[in-house]
């Protein structure tokens, strides 16, 4: 799904959708601040359903074998696994740091999840923002993106306390992110043998 697309689900929602426009609503504030909010509820359901990364690392005699997982990993939300071959003895004295043994050479790989993609929210002009809209693709899974616009409408109407329409959007979007299963696979179990009952 684009950025685009997601404003136009957004907007449908709260009644602000206006094809014609160029920036698809006619409120300039709501127009000033989606892009911004957007982000806030990506980074809200991300945990949801988890974006799976990965990353190799090879380390020569010379390199240093005090791995800085910030530099390595800009994007990391929360690290899965280190896969060390032939069982190396590494510490690691906090969540940031992988020390190696000194002798240590050779190739891991980290598994983690990751950051979504943010979306921009400062632009030169309203053309480069169209056009922005337009190419900027979700990378969360489609269940969330489903529920986003809910989380996005309720934020933009929060401060709108006559219609309520803030708050049925918001308890919308409890209701739906409760729901959501955060397993990709149901999983599989083999019972073999038994006893006859």
């Amino acid at each position: 799904m684009t950025l685009k697309e997601m404003k136009i689900k957004t907007f449908s929602l709260i009644e602000e959708y206006y094809p014609e426009e160029k920036g698809l609503a006619e409120d300039e504030d709501v127009l000033n601040k989606i892009n911004g909010v957007v982000n806030q509820i990506q980074l809200d359901l991300m945990k949801y359903r988890k974006i799976n990364a990965s990353k190799e690392i090879t380390i020569s005699k010379e390199d240093e074998k005090a791995i800085d997982l910030k530099k390595e990993l800009a994007d990391c939300y929360q690290i899965k696994l280190i896969d060390i071959p032939y069982d190396i003895d590494f510490e690691m004295p906090n969540d940031e740091t992988i020390i190696l043994p000194d002798d240590y050479e050779g190739t891991f790989i980290i598994y983690y999840y990751r950051y979504p993609n943010l979306v921009k929210t400062t632009f030169d002009d309203e053309d480069e923002s169209s056009k922005y809209d337009e190419e900027f693709v979700f990378d969360l899974d489609s269940v969330l993106l489903e529920i986003m616009p809910y989380g996005i409408a309720a934020d933009l109407l929060k401060m709108d306390m006559i219609s309520g329409y803030g708050k049925y959007f918001y308890e919308r979007y409890l209701e739906m992110k409760n729901g959501i299963d955060s397993r990709r696979t149901s999983g599989r179990i083999t019972i073999e043998g038994g006893y006859d009952v």
